[in-house]
């Protein structure tokens, strides 16, 4: 088991990022971390992952250039390997 999960999904049209990150999820297991790479901020993904227990850091490298990286809610596990990468 990969303990992250790298998904860039910055060439693809909506609503097809939505879509593949929402795939992504229903797969994610606890100690895993999903890293998605974006074009653009997904606002509207931040209030599902929020309401299906996800919790996610979003940070802006640039225009057009956005990493979201997402874990089960309380998966200290998977946090820390966010330390360990930030």
């Amino acid at each position: 088991m990969d303990s992250i999960i790298t998904l860039d999904v910055s060439d693809l049209e909506p609503p097809q990022p939505m879509h593949t990150i929402c795939q992504a999820l229903t797969t994610l297991q606890r100690g895993q971390l999903l890293h998605v790479r974006h074009r653009r901020e997904p606002v509207p993904l931040f209030a599902i992952l929020t309401e299906q227990q996800f919790e996610y850091r979003h940070t802006e490298e640039g225009a057009g250039r956005h990493h979201i990286w997402i874990w089960h809610q309380g998966d200290e596990q998977a946090y820390n390997k966010l330390d360990e990468k930030q």
